[in-house]
């Protein structure tokens, strides 16, 4: 199961009933319900790819330490997603400058070049019509424990960037709905993995949450969109 972490010296305390979170709270982008977008296999399609070949995880976490960094490639991806979908500006040089100012993180060389196609990546699933997008985490193959603290990272990234998105002239407003998603974001952010608890029941909680968060992420990026539009 997953459960949040400890924090103070206090027990763990069990957040399982986050799985619940994609049927009450989010309405998944005119109207789409997740159990119509379920997949299986990798949790990353096909657009997010570098020079005709697929992003990967654990080469872009080889990328961060060669420069020195112990962040996840999850920390980063949220940072991307929470610019992608709170800012009105979206080229990729400022988005790779927003996240790097975000999480405090100098981004450079190989490593740049990368993001850079992870950003653009990134908008390209969020605006398909099939809702291709999906987080950037490792494969499923993966030990639960390290999916489960790739998937806090990419929420501690979304928070923290979503709160420098805030900050921009042109930001996203802090509308009741965007409100309950970053509350969700934020709880989910401190969820850890209880190696004895029942894993198959853990699957299922990072299966649920995951998608809470793909479908909320294309809900924030597509409100945003109408609103420019609107606007401009």
């Amino acid at each position: 199961m997953l459960k949040q972490r400890q924090v103070n010296g206090n027990n763990f305390i069990n957040i399982n009933n986050l799985q619940n979170i994609p049927i009450i709270k989010c309405k998944f982008g005119r109207g789409l319900h997740p159990s119509s977008q379920l997949t299986g296999g990798s949790n990353m399609p096909e657009d997010y790819m570098m020079n005709d070949q697929p992003l990967d995880f654990d080469d872009y976490a080889n990328q961060l330490l060669e420069q020195g960094l112990l962040a996840s490639p999850a920390l980063l991806h949220g940072g991307i997603c929470a610019v992608l979908v709170g800012c009105a500006e979206r080229e990729v040089d400022y988005c790779l400058a927003a996240v790097s100012q975000a999480l405090e993180i100098d981004i450079r060389g190989e490593l740049a070049e990368s993001s850079l196609h992870l950003i653009a990546a990134s908008e390209r699933a969020m605006a398909d019509e099939a809702f291709e997008f999906h987080l950037f985490l490792p494969d499923d193959e993966t030990e639960i424990g390290l999916r489960v603290q790739a998937l806090t990272d990419w929420c501690q990234g979304f928070t923290a960037a979503y709160a420098l998105a805030l900050a921009e002239p042109e930001g996203s407003s802090l509308g009741e709905e965007v409100a309950e998603i970053l509350k969700d974001i934020a709880a989910i952010a401190e969820a850890g993995y209880d190696d004895e608890g029942d894993e198959e029941e853990a699957e299922h909680s990072y299966f649920d949450i995951t998608e809470y968060l793909r479908f909320a992420t294309l809900n924030l990026y597509l409100d945003n969109a109408e609103r420019a539009g609107t606007e401009g």
